[in-house]
Parts: structure tokens; C-alpha cells; sequence
């Protein structure tokens, strides 16, 4: 009788056992669903009770689920985002353009961008952005003035200058072949980039007789270039980005102003 007890005990303990095993394999076996948002792995396990267990898992974690590891581990071929850079103007040309003053003659930009990587050695950007031109003039009380055949620049004889300048705004799109280095420490770029114009003015800012601080503008688009087109020069070192723009082109439309062409240079924030 006590065999016959033992052995129905160790009967029914053998198939408690076998039967949380046998739940535990349904348990793993369950369906799971795998995915991935901005570089985070999410696993969602369905349970036996009609629950659901969400995981979290950054793409830097190393995985053990080789059936996954290709897919999320691999390397990231193509990125976006948006660029703001700021810059210095200056023009190159004839003697008779007035001498430009390099702080004051700012070149700010904002751009946004989709880099193609196919290797680590090796990118394509391309830009969209915006661009302002402004060029200060060192003479203060040189004035640039719009007449019916052109721009023109003369001394300013009502008051005591404080500012002068000119400015125009371009739409610009871009293409940056770029070579980096093997830990991406170093990159260099060069491409070409065309800009279509948007607006432009002249400024004078001065003071009256009184001391009273005034401002005359001269509106339209002082006879600047409506297309621009030319080449860039990108160069980073760490994390410092460095940009050149040199226009093809000259600044003003012909016959309508000195004979220049639009150098600029800053740094990419």
C-alpha cells in the first residue's frame, strides 16, 4: 500500500512538474513583435492571459537575439537635421567698390540637410537652406544709393555716420561630396551650390544735427544678382565645422554696380 502511495505521489508531482515546464515553453513561445523608434529597440510580448509586456532596449545594448542583432545593429547609412552657420562677407573685384568692414558683415544661414553615408569614408550632403548677405562698408558716411542705370555709392553730408551697408537675402540649395577619416575626426567637403535671390536692401544709420539717432533705407533690390552660383568648402576637425563660399558670379547684375564677386566664411553651428 505504501508503494502504491509513493508511486502515485511521485506520479502526480511528475506531471505538475512537466506541466509548468510545458506552460513555461508556451509562455516563451508566445508571439513577440519587435521594433524600432528613433534608435530604440521595443520588444511587446503577448502573454498566455491576454497581456502584454513591453521592453524598451537602446540600439547601443549589446543583443543576444541573433535573429534581430542584423537588423538593429546595423549602421546608420543616412541622417537629417538642420544647420545654422555664421559668417563673415567680403567681395573681391575692381578698386572702385568700397572697402568692406569684416566684423559687421555678418553671414547668417540656417539650412536644412539629408547626409547619404555608404561608408565610413565617404558622405553626400545635400542643402536647402536660407542666406543673408550683409556688407558693411568701412567708409560710414558712404552711402549706397539706387539711381535708374545702377548702384552708386557717395558721401553722406546731413548728419555723422554711424552704419552703412548693403544686403541681400537667398534661397540656396547645395550638393557636399565629403571624405572623412577612418574615426571621423577629420572631414573635408567641397561642392557646388546655386542660390536664388529674395529680397535686398541698403541701410544708413546715422545722427542729425540734434544727436538724434535716424535711419534711411534704400528699398528694392540694389540692383544684386537675382541667381547666385559658385563653390563651398566644408572642413571639420572633431567636433568643429568650418564652411568657404565663393561665388561664380559677381555680386551686382551687369553694367549695374563694381565688378565683385561674394566671398564668405564661418564656421557651422
Amino acid at each position: 500500500m505504501k508503494k502504491t502511495t509513493i508511486i502515485l505521489t511521485f506520479l502526480f508531482l511528475s506531471t505538475c512538474a512537466f506541466a509548468q515546464v510545458e506552460d513555461s515553453v508556451k509562455i516563451a513561445m508566445n508571439k513577440k513583435t519587435v521594433f524600432s523608434i528613433f534608435d530604440t529597440k521595443i520588444e511587446v510580448q503577448k502573454n498566455d492571459d491576454g497581456t502584454k509586456t513591453w521592453e524598451f532596449i537602446p540600439n547601443s545594448k549589446v543583443y543576444y537575439d541573433k535573429d534581430t542583432e542584423k537588423h538593429f545593429n546595423r549602421k546608420v547609412k543616412h541622417s537629417t537635421g538642420l544647420d545654422l552657420e555664421l559668417g563673415i562677407n567680403t567681395w573681391i573685384g575692381e578698386g572702385d567698390a568700397p572697402a568692406v568692414r569684416p566684423w559687421g558683415s555678418w553671414n547668417p544661414a540656417i539650412n536644412a540637410y539629408y547626409t547619404y553615408k555608404p561608408n565610413k569614408n565617404f558622405s553626400l550632403k545635400t542643402m536647402l537652406g536660407v542666406s543673408w548677405y550683409n556688407f558693411k562698408f568701412e567708409d560710414r558716411n558712404l552711402q549706397a544709393l539706387r539711381g535708374p542705370d545702377g548702384v552708386f555709392f557717395e558721401r553722406f553730408e546731413d548728419g555723422a555716420g554711424i552704419k552703412s551697408k548693403i544686403s541681400a537675402s537667398y534661397a540656396n540649395i547645395s550638393l557636399i561630396p565629403t571624405i572623412r577619416s577612418n574615426n571621423g575626426k577629420f572631414r573635408f567637403g567641397i561642392g557646388p551650390y546655386a542660390g536664388l535671390r529674395l529680397g535686398g536692401r541698403g541701410k544708413l544709420v546715422y545722427r542729425d544735427d540734434t544727436g538724434n539717432r535716424r535711419r534711411q533705407f534704400q528699398m528694392g533690390n540694389m540692383f544684386a544678382n537675382d541667381f547666385r552660383y559658385g563653390g563651398r568648402v566644408e572642413i571639420g576637425v572633431g567636433d568643429v565645422d568650418l564652411f568657404m563660399n565663393y561665388d561664380f558670379n559677381e555680386m551686382f547684375q551687369t553694367d549695374k554696380g563694381p565688378k565683385v564677386n561674394t566671398l564668405s566664411f564661418g564656421i557651422i553651428l
